[in-house]
């Protein structure tokens, strides 16, 4: 019988990668080889779900082994009692200095970092290619400010995935006169230093300037600011394939408020890009209704209509999450979208349809709720395809409602 020892470090290797996690730890105790193989894997993919774990990471795990992280996510939720002298920017800083081969970030914060030690870390990263950052504190006492977002993803030479959730647009990038009341400002965020590139332009649409992006993706932000996008043309611009854009709690009863930021932003992607994912309607022009005489003055300021605006781009595919927008507003959306030159159109809950979780067959109740929302989608979908234009959607080929395991539609065209 073959000796585990006398195996080829490579095969050793490969059979490591192939345990769970589990069995990983378990061969790692064995023997100091053994526990010297299994590193990479442990530390492969490393998740702090609180600023306690943070801090333990931070203290107790040997520096050298930050070369093996290559995914690492981070919450900053405080579980248990508060600790004294800790700095979450600081420990952070220390994990991220010994990162050298991370490729992917994700960044849960219930507080803001420091600026001045978190920005230099990051031009460091060389390999992070995704980052992902949401505030998971409460947005009207601890805003996330856009400005340290864009800057820390500006500083990343090799990102290609952005995620953002939950970011606060910042006193210094907006007109506090077009904010809606009950929309939170980052008002104290003066400590962000100039970026190298940037310099002190770190609005929300600056990250359209970032040269290696190809897939960005702003959930639950307000965006209704960025009507007019004034992005120079002299920056170097990413070649978009996919935009998500959804909409916000804060203006969510009017979403037709921000309908021009909306398409201010997927016409800054460039004149094509692959997929458009939608968690919000778009209204045209004539839809656009003060739902309050409060809303009438902003909406005089921020809606303006330009019969000489720039076309929507191309896009392949439109996405809609019907978790998030009613199927009432798919004929406005639809119109809005109608010169695109869309081929594909696919609906179901959450972002796209191949992270969609299967429905429990033993569960009835959400099943036949499922089944339902079918039944109301197909109803809108058959009356669009009755009233197409002939000059309209003449590339649409698919349409595809998935809402669950065998809960689905499709329509060839």
């Amino acid at each position: 019988m073959c000796n585990w020892h006398s195996l080829p470090t490579e095969l050793l290797i490969d059979i490591v990668n192939r345990l769970p996690s589990s069995a990983v730890r378990t061969l790692a105790v064995t023997c100091r080889s053994s526990h010297s193989l299994c590193l990479p894997a442990i530390f492969a993919n490393v998740i702090l779900p609180s600023v306690e774990s943070l801090q333990a990471f931070a203290l107790h795990v040997p520096r050298q082994y930050g070369r093996y992280i290559l995914s690492l996510s981070v919450c900053s939720e405080q579980k248990g009692t508060p600790l004294e002298h800790f700095s979450p920017t600081d420990a952070l800083v220390t994990i991220l200095s010994t990162a050298s081969r991370l490729q992917s970030l994700a960044l849960s914060l219930a507080s803001p970092l420091d600026p001045p030690k978190i920005i230099p870390a990051f031009g460091h990263l060389e390999n992070v290619h995704t980052l992902d950052v949401r505030n998971c504190g409460l947005e009207e006492d601890t805003p996330l400010s856009e400005r340290l977002v864009v800057s820390l993803a500006a500083s990343l030479p090799s990102l290609t995935h952005l995620r953002l959730s939950r970011i606060s647009r910042s006193a210094a990038c907006v007109d506090l006169c077009d904010v809606p009341y009950n929309v939170p400002v980052a008002m104290h965020d003066f400590d962000v230093p100039p970026h190298s590139r940037l310099g002190t332009n770190l609005a929300l649409p600056s990250l359209l300037t970032i040269p290696t992006l190809k897939v960005l993706e702003i959930r639950d932000t307000w965006l209704g600011c960025d009507s007019k996008l004034d992005i120079d043309s002299d920056e170097s611009r990413p070649r978009i394939e996919k935009l998500l854009l959804t909409g916000n709690m804060y203006t969510s009863d009017n979403p037709a408020l921000d309908n021009d930021a909306y398409t201010a932003w997927v016409r800054a992607c460039g004149p094509s890009f692959n997929t458009l994912a939608l968690g919000t309607a778009l209204a045209p022009k004539a839809d656009v209704v003060p739902s309050s005489p409060s809303l009438a003055s902003h909406l005089e300021r921020e809606i303006s209509w330009d019969n000489g605006e720039a076309e929507l781009p191309r896009i392949s595919h439109l996405h809609i999450d019907a978790s998030l927008v009613t199927v009432d507003t798919l004929s406005s959306t639809m119109e809005v979208l109608s010169n695109c030159g869309i081929t594909r159109v696919t609906i179901s809950y959450g972002d796209d349809t191949s992270s969609l979780e299967t429905l429990d067959e033993e569960d009835d109740f959400t099943r036949q709720c499922a089944l339902d929302d079918l039944e109301e989608w197909k109803d809108a979908i058959e009356e669009f395809l009755q009233l197409l234009g002939s000059g309209q959607w003449h590339a649409l080929r698919r349409i595809d409602v998935t809402l669950g395991k065998d809960v689905r539609a499709t329509w060839e065209l």
